[in-house]
């Protein structure tokens, strides 16, 4: 009897054509996008006051950089610190939280409360608070981002190896030891994507309080834009803050794969 012959497998690619194809991945879903509009849009006839090309709007984004450039930067600003306060804020009630199961169902009402309020309409309330000033923007940014970050905080704050617990215990190891030696580094995951999702919603907050409090900014551009039909600037302004917050996730995914090297998340199976 003769041994089976079996087939050999195809070699996998090399390692530096997989680094390639992978560099290239997000700009080919892009494109595809944006062909598949330009596509659309010539093909199907609609206005451009309904549904522009996506070539003219570049081409107007293109030729009024300086425009683009000063608002972007006011609403990239407040995303910004919206963003680290929502972050900061988050981590402190989810510590609370994680250690405390009194607390836990002390603060969860309040939580729902928050979430379940609009937060478009307490925008008005910060107005009266701080004036017409960056921060009711900030802070409207930073609620709309705090909810996940602390439900994202809490779960990976308690997703610890009760192993490697109870060996911190058994040396002895203090709370605060313990917080930075393992309750840390396993929300590191967590935290990351409650991030991902958090970049968008802080976007969303600031151009929110903009609509309500501001003389510039990307929501302003787009407040007037609208009310004057100026269609290339209101669809400019959607692409500016779209390639502000896919910027910002790539950024935010490479300080991912760096800092998380070690978790099974960054492993390709």
């Amino acid at each position: 009897m003769t041994a089976p012959e079996f087939s050999t497998p195809p070699p996998e690619p090399s390692r530096r054509l997989r680094s390639f194809l992978m560099a290239i991945a997000p700009f080919t879903g892009i494109t595809i996008f944006f062909l598949s509009w330009e596509l659309y849009v010539r093909i199907s006839g609609v206005r451009p006051l309904t549904l522009p090309l996506p070539s003219d709007v570049l081409r107007h984004v293109i030729e009024n950089p300086e425009f683009y450039w000063r608002n972007g930067l006011v609403t990239f600003q407040e995303a910004f610190w919206g963003f680290w306060l929502a972050f900061i804020a988050a981590m402190v009630v989810a510590t609370v939280m994680a250690h405390s199961r009194f607390m836990e169902r002390a603060t969860m009402p309040v939580i729902v409360l928050i979430q379940s309020t609009p937060i478009a309409v307490l925008v008005p309330v910060f107005l009266l608070w701080f004036g017409f000033s960056p921060w009711p923007k900030i802070l409207t940014a930073a609620l709309f981002a705090w909810i996940p970050f602390v439900a994202n905080a809490l779960t990976g704050l308690r997703s610890i190896d009760a192993e490697t617990h109870e060996l911190l215990r058994s040396v002895n190891a203090s709370r605060w030891e313990v917080y930075w030696r393992l309750r840390i580094p396993h929300s590191l995951p967590y935290l990351f994507s409650a991030a991902r999702i958090c970049i968008g919603l802080a976007l969303v907050g600031a151009v929110v309080g903009e609509f309500f409090n501001s003389q510039e900014g990307l929501g302003n551009a787009a407040r007037v834009a609208q009310s004057r039909l100026l269609v290339d600037q209101l669809w400019g302004s959607v692409f500016v803050l779209a390639f502000i917050g896919v910027a910002s996730v790539i950024v935010l995914t490479a300080a991912e794969r760096r800092l998380l090297r070690w978790h099974s998340s960054q492993s390709v199976i």
